[in-house]
């Protein structure tokens, strides 16, 4: 099948070595980062908290806990910009004293004592450690690890391509931390039954592959797959497709072909948690885009953008527009005091001159160019159509439930019609 061709920007980030950002002066820590149920504080205003500790937290099973980033004083809990949402949602605004005091609560285990550790004790560090899929979905990865016993994990995907043309966290991260990879790998196939491994990356990432194949090339049943993939090739499903043949149901879980496909940040910090018993309270995020030096950082969940627009001395005048979580699947921000989520893969800001450039939305000039560019074979300016209509009944015949939301009908609409967007939003 033919992808369309969506031309990358990452040739002097991708080159970066990751840069540890400052601790924020007051970190924002948004409740509402992951797929599933909302969470609830465990903290009031005057609190004292540890860097660590357990802040907000869900009875719900589909939910993941969030822990504070620094040590301090929880100063206001309301609302703030989430990119995750794009709408204002609760946080906890907590003023740093610098003392970088740490909590304990989350116990680790040596690397010596994982084949003896039953897989519900490294599924509870997981989930007690805040871990959600930092590919872009959000998804509880202590739930997506447990797959109903009828079926068997036969396949691991560790899913390296990072499709997104201005995202290069991922690969600094293969670069960087290989053998930590190497040990979240040996934590799920633990949990999983020990299935065999794909790793799945892209030739382009010239510095990644040699350093994996140093890592895991000796390893039994790994296989590192290094592809000519397409942006689209990110998606779990139509990875899926690229590495074993078959397509999966949109209508099924994964676990439903024997397959777990994992990001590798999210792997990252799973060995992170089980071996050094930290949660998850940072992550890498590549800084791209209109700037003079775009660069990889380590930045605490909770800081400002605007910290980060700062302390690198860019004028926030010259930037018109700040896109977070990747140019295709990430959004726009109103506001750059929103704070680093979870789920924030890359800032991109772009300037005044390259937003003009922008074509205003007109009608459909019926060209199919959305149609031939569907990885998943949908016919998006239909089910467009119809939802417009409010026709969700048509909508639906048209599949429009089989969408994996990678805004490639979007990217090549010549009449700059929201396809996807609104496409996505229709499912729910």
């Amino acid at each position: 099948m033919p992808y369309e061709h969506i031309k990358e920007v990452k040739d002097q980030a991708r080159i970066t070595p990751i840069e540890i950002f400052p601790d924020p002066k007051t970190a924002i820590v948004i409740l509402d980062q992951h797929s599933g149920k909302p969470l609830s504080p465990l903290v009031a205003v005057g609190d004292s908290v540890a860097v660590g500790q357990k802040i907000a937290d869900s009875k719900e099973r589909i939910s993941s806990p969030v822990h504070s980033p620094i040590s301090g004083q929880v100063v206001n809990i309301g609302n703030i910009y989430n990119h995750c949402l794009e709408t204002f949602t609760n946080a906890i605004f907590i003023e740093t004293d610098c003392k970088r005091t740490k909590d304990k609560s989350l116990t680790p285990i040596c690397e010596a004592e994982l084949e003896k550790t039953k897989p519900a004790d490294l599924l509870n560090i997981i989930h007690e450690a805040g871990i959600i899929g930092l590919g872009g979905a959000g998804f509880p990865t202590h739930i997506k690890l447990s797959p109903p016993a009828e079926f068997p994990i036969k396949n691991l995907v560790v899913n390296a391509t990072e499709g997104e043309p201005y995202d290069t966290a991922d690969e600094r991260l293969l670069v960087e931390k290989t053998e930590n990879i190497l040990r979240g790998v040996n934590v799920i196939k633990r949990i999983l039954g020990n299935p065999a491994v794909t790793i799945a990356t892209k030739v382009s990432k010239v510095e990644a592959i040699p350093k994996l194949q140093e890592v895991f090339g000796n390893e039994p049943d790994i296989k590192i797959v290094a592809g000519h993939f397409k942006y689209q090739q990110g998606d779990a499903s139509v990875l899926q497709k690229a590495l074993f043949g078959y397509e999966p149901s949109p209508e099924k879980r994964s676990y439903e072909s024997g397959c777990i496909v994992q990001n590798v940040a999210t792997i990252n910090a799973i060995a992170d948690a089980v071996f050094a018993g930290e949660p998850l309270i940072s992550r890498v995020v590549a800084f791209n885009g209109e700037i003079a030096q775009p660069k990889n950082l380590l930045v605490k969940i909770g800081t400002p953008i605007s910290d980060i627009f700062s302390q690198n001395n860019i004028d926030m005048n010259d930037v018109r527009q700040v896109v977070v979580g990747g140019v295709m699947m990430g959004h726009a921000i109103p506001t750059t005091e929103a704070p680093i989520t979870k789920r924030s893969s890359s800032i991109i800001p772009f300037s005044e001159n390259n937003c003009k450039k922008e074509q205003k939305q007109t009608v459909c000039i019926h060209c199919s160019k959305c149609i031939s560019a569907c990885p998943v074979k949908l016919h998006p300016i239909l089910i467009y159509n119809a939802i417009m209509a409010a026709n969700m009944e048509k909508a639906e015949k048209l599949w429009n439930k089989d969408c994996i939301g990678c805004g490639t009908c979007t990217y090549v609409c010549p009449s700059r019609l929201p396809l996807a967007s609104t496409i996505m939003a229709s499912r729910y």
